[in-house]
């Protein structure tokens, strides 16, 4: 076999009876199966075209930009990326709770769809429809989107492919109604929650005999007036309640652990912190107290299940969605009876995450002083951005009622 005299690495041999160049070349440590790795290319017609293949691939490595071809490893499924993804980098950066969700994420959407195709065979036209779906069907604009592409970006890093199909995918943009605003407006305005918490105050009643279940209504006075998290609320303590100081301690957080199961863990986005809270909660709380101490539960719970243990994660959703349903059906035979404008109508449906976003609402309308700062220390928003957006919300209907206050109309 005849070796080129420029490059020692090319040799000739004989194909089909006419001749051909060839070479191998060390590429490196193949990240697949972490051992050192030699390439070969064949075929080439003259030593010049072999020596100028060898220098660019030589290059490369020099470079650390070599890609690993995915012929060098056994071509991988989304499904099977998904798993290197969730074990080798994703898994040790998040609380268990969010490990759970994110399970449901890619059991619920994201592998139905896409799982047991082969990686290399994945494109932005076969992405595209699947992307438009999620889009539709996902609460949470383009989360199952996020997910998805995280798993590529991974891929594409360990040079499992060699380009990322998400980046030539358009994620659908939220729906904008008529006026301007998103479609979904998760929160009460001031004016609703006005009505919503006077609904509440006026029909429960501290031996449990009113309209409105004394829990329910105490949870969501707490939550509409602290913006507390569901889970926060969930595992609260009473030792966690300072009557003297009139401060709560939000040191935990209710939660689904990566196994399904309810367990207490830190905050979300380890957001510790004590806040001051109002009369109204202080009030309904001290009330509250003194009935639970009627019955006979042990539990240092707040809002404990007939058990004393914590309660499901969705049974506040069940109880606003009940709360609202009940305060509509009231205001509408109200107002048929005595024509008050006030009864015209209750609230639009939220859900109880609504209600942090409510508060954060009603402080910056109740002082424009409050500072985004504040507010984002309050609810233990993990970036200012989360609260800016409400703050923005907030100071562009200031402006709309500014310019409406400065028509003057002389007809």
């Amino acid at each position: 076999m005849f070796k080129y005299d420029k490059n020692n690495a090319i040799k000739e041999y004989i194909s089909k009876g006419e001749k051909r160049y060839m070479f191998k070349i060390y590429v490196g440590i193949n990240p697949e199966t972490h051992k050192k790795s030699v390439t070969t290319r064949r075929g080439f017609k003259t030593p010049a075209a072999a020596n100028a293949e060898f220098r660019k691939i030589e290059a490369r490595v020099k470079n650390d930009k070599y890609v690993f071809k995915l012929t060098d490893s056994p071509a991988l499924t989304f499904h099977q990326a998904y798993l290197k993804w969730f074990s080798e980098s994703y898994r040790t950066t998040v609380q268990s709770s969010t490990i759970y969700k994110t399970k449901q994420i890619f059991d619920c959407h994201i592998l139905p769809e896409i799982g047991s195709i082969p990686l290399n065979e994945i494109t932005p036209k076969l992405l595209q429809p699947i992307v438009n779906r999620w889009a539709d069907k996902y609460a949470k604009l383009n989360i199952v989107s996020r997910y998805a592409n995280r798993v590529f970006k991974y891929a594409y890093t360990i040079n499992l492919i060699t380009s990322n199909p998400f980046d030539h995918v358009l994620l659908p943009e939220r729906q904008i109604s008529n006026n301007g605003s998103t479609v979904n407006d998760n929160f009460f305005s001031a004016s609703e929650l006005e009505k919503f918490t006077r609904y509440l105050v006026k029909n429960y009643n501290t031996d449990n005999t009113g309209e409105i279940d004394f829990t329910h209504a105490t949870y969501f006075i707490v939550m509409a007036y602290t913006g507390m998290r569901k889970g926060e609320l969930l595992a609260l303590n009473w030792s966690d309640i300072n009557f003297n100081n009139v401060t709560i301690d939000i040191n935990k957080t209710l939660a689904m652990n990566e196994f399904g199961k309810l367990s207490t863990q830190p905050p979300k986005w380890l957001s510790y912190r004590t806040i001051d809270i109002n009369n109204l909660v202080l009030k309904i709380l001290k009330q509250y107290k003194s009935y639970k101490m009627t019955i006979d539960n042990n539990s240092d719970l707040i809002f404990p299940n007939e058990k004393g243990s914590w309660l499901n994660l969705g049974k506040p959703n069940n109880w606003l969605d009940s709360i609202i349903e009940q305060g509509n059906a009231y205001f509408k035979t109200t107002y048929n009876l005595t024509n008050d404008a006030y009864f015209k109508g209750f609230v639009h449906r939220i859900t109880p995450h609504g209600l942090r976003h409510t508060h954060a609402t009603w402080l910056f309308e109740q002082d424009s002083t409050i500072t985004p700062k504040a507010v984002q220390e309050r609810l233990g928003h993990k970036n200012i951005s989360v609260t800016m957006d409400i703050y923005t919300h907030v100071t562009s209907n200031q402006k709309d009622k500014l310019k409406s206050a400065l028509d003057v109309n002389f007809d």
